[in-house]
C-alpha cells in the first residue's frame, strides 16, 4: 500500500465487531495535493490544532503516522485532501444532498458509530475487557423493545443489504443476528457517549466532521464526474506540452524493425538485438505456446489473426510497442494455441511507472489532465465554499494531543473510529482499471 493511500484509512467504512471494540477497515486512497487557499472569514475553518487532533483521532499505523509526523511535505498533502473532501461535503450539502433519504440515514449512522467508538474506547481504558461489559445483553434487549426502535433497525438492515457486502441480496437469519446484537450495542455506546459529554470533544467532533465528509463527498463527486473527462485535443495538447509521454520515436523504431523482419531479415536475430523485454533477449522474443486469455487483449488479437510463419504489424500494449510473428498454430481441446516471438520496443524510459496497472504514455497523460481538471474544480469550490484547513501543523507522541478548551480527553493510541456498515461514498478519486495483465513478460496476463 502506498503512503499516500493510507492516510485517509480510517475514513473507510467498518463494522463493529462482536468480538472486539471495532473491526478495522481497508484503506482507499486519497486525491493529490494542490495549493490551499487563504484563511476565509466564516465556513469550514481547521486549525492547527485540529489537524493534529484529526490525526491523533484517526488512528493511524504507527508507520504512517511516524512519517507524516516527520514529513511537512506530507502533512500538507494531508491537510489539503482534507480540505478538498470537505469543501465537496460543503457543496454537497448546499445542493440537498444531505436531505436525501438514504445518504441521511447514512450520516445519522456515521454519527452513531464514531459516538459509539469513542466511549468504547473511554471504557476499554476504564478496564472494559469485552462488549457485553459496556453494552449488557440485557440492555440491548431493553432497547429492542422501545417502540422507535424496530423501524429504525430494519431501515439499518435495508441499506445494510443494498450498499453493504451483500450487495442487494437478501440477508440470513445469521447476519440479521449479528448485526441486531451490533446495532444494539452500538446505539446504546452512542446514547452513553453523549450523556457523559463525548460529543462536545473536539476530537470526537472533528471525527464526525470527516466521516460525514466522506459520505457527502462522495456522493457529489459521482455526479459530477463527467466534468473531469479529458478530450481527445486537451490529451494531445498535454503530451505536446511534456515530451517524455510522446510515444513517436518508440514506434517509428518499432516499424523499423517490422520493415526489416518482411524484407527477410532473421527474425530471432532481430529480436535478440532490438527486444526490450529481458525473457526475450537470447531466445529470439520466443513466448513459447499460449492460448486466448492468457496475454493483454490487443496481442492476443494480432497474434491469433496471423497464420504460421507470418510477421504483424506493429501492436501497441500498454508495455510499449510489439512487433510479433507466430511460427506454428495447433488446435488445444475446445480451442487453439500459437507459439509466437515478439521484439518488444518499450515506452519512454523517463516515464516512471505508477504503484498501480501498467498503462500506455497517452493513457498516463489521459490521467494527468483528468487529475488536473478535478483538483482544479475541488480547489475552485473550496475557495467558494471557504474551506480552510491548516497545513503547517505538528504532532507530538500518539495520543497525546489533548485539547482542554473543548474538553477533549486522551484516547488510546491506535483507536480508530468505526463507520456505517455500508457504504455509499469514498474519498473522491477515481478507482485505477484492472486490465487483464501484469506479469513480469510483457504481453503475458496473469
Amino acid at each position: 500500500m502506498s503512503f499516500r493511500k493510507a492516510l485517509l484509512a480510517s475514513l473507510a467504512l467498518s463494522v463493529i465487531s462482536s468480538a472486539a471494540f471495532a473491526q478495522r477497515a481497508k484503506p482507499r486512497g486519497p486525491a493529490s495535493p494542490r495549493p490551499a487557499a487563504a484563511a476565509p472569514a466564516a465556513g469550514v475553518n481547521l486549525t492547527a490544532q485540529d489537524m493534529a487532533l484529526v490525526v491523533d483521532g484517526l488512528g493511524f499505523p504507527p508507520e504512517v503516522r511516524s512519517r507524516l509526523a516527520a514529513d511537512a511535505e506530507e502533512r500538507k498533502a494531508f491537510a489539503r485532501d482534507v480540505r478538498q473532501m470537505l469543501a465537496l461535503a460543503e457543496e454537497a450539502k448546499a445542493a440537498g444532498y444531505a436531505a436525501r433519504p438514504g445518504l441521511k440515514l447514512q450520516l445519522e449512522l456515521s454519527r452513531s458509530f464514531v459516538l459509539a467508538q469513542t466511549y468504547f474506547k473511554s471504557r476499554e481504558q476504564g478496564g472494559a475487557n469485552s462488549p457485553d461489559e459496556v453494552a449488557p445483553p440485557a440492555e440491548v434487549e431493553a432497547f429492542f423493545k422501545e417502540p422507535a426502535t424496530p423501524a429504525q433497525f430494519e431501515a439499518f438492515l435495508e441499506d445494510y443489504r443494498v450498499n453493504g457486502p451483500n450487495k442487494g441480496k437478501p440477508l440470513t437469519d445469521e447476519q440479521r443476528a449479528e448485526l441486531r446484537q451490533h446495532y444494539g450495542r452500538v446505539m446504546l455506546g452512542k446514547r452513553r457517549a453523549v450523556a457523559a459529554g463525548l460529543d462536545r470533544q473536539r476530537r470526537t467532533q472533528l471525527v464526525v466532521m470527516l466521516q460525514q465528509a466522506r459520505l457527502l463527498a462522495g456522493a457529489y463527486s459521482k455526479e459530477i464526474g463527467a466534468k473531469f473527462k479529458a478530450e481527445e485535443a486537451e490529451v494531445d495538447a498535454y503530451v505536446a506540452a511534456h515530451p517524455q509521454y510522446d510515444t513517436k520515436p518508440q514506434r517509428a523504431k518499432s516499424e523499423d524493425i517490422l520493415r526489416r523482419a518482411r524484407a527477410g531479415e532473421n527474425f530471432e536475430a532481430l529480436a535478440n538485438e532490438f527486444t526490450e523485454d529481458p525473457s526475450g533477449k537470447g531466445t529470439g522474443g520466443d513466448l513459447g505456446w499460449f492460448g486466448r486469455g492468457q496475454m493483454v487483449k490487443p496481442f492476443e488479437e494480432a497474434a491469433f489473426t496471423l497464420k504460421a510463419g507470418e510477421v504483424g504489424g506493429v501492436v501497441e500494449t500498454q508495455f510499449g510497442f510489439h512487433v510479433i510473428k507466430v511460427e506454428e498454430r495447433r488446435a488445444a481441446g475446445e480451442g487453439e494455441q500459437v507459439r509466437a516471438r515478439h521484439i518488444l520496443i518499450r515506452y519512454n524510459p523517463a516515464l516512471r511507472p505508477g504503484r498501480g496497472a501498467p498503462a500506455s504514455p497517452r493513457e498516463q497523460a489521459r490521467a494527468a489532465v483528468e487529475e488536473e481538471k478535478r483538483h482544479r474544480v475541488f480547489d475552485e469550490i473550496a475557495n467558494r465554499q471557504r474551506v480552510f484547513v491548516a497545513e503547517d501543523f505538528e504532532l507530538g507522541a500518539p495520543g497525546a494531543v489533548t485539547s482542554s478548551a473543548a474538553g477533549d480527553k486522551q484516547l488510546k493510541p491506535g483507536a480508530q473510529p468505526p463507520a456505517p456498515p455500508a457504504g455509499r461514498g469514498t474519498t473522491p478519486r477515481p478507482a485505477p482499471t484492472k486490465p487483464k495483465t501484469g506479469a513480469a513478460r510483457p504481453g503475458r496476463g496473469r
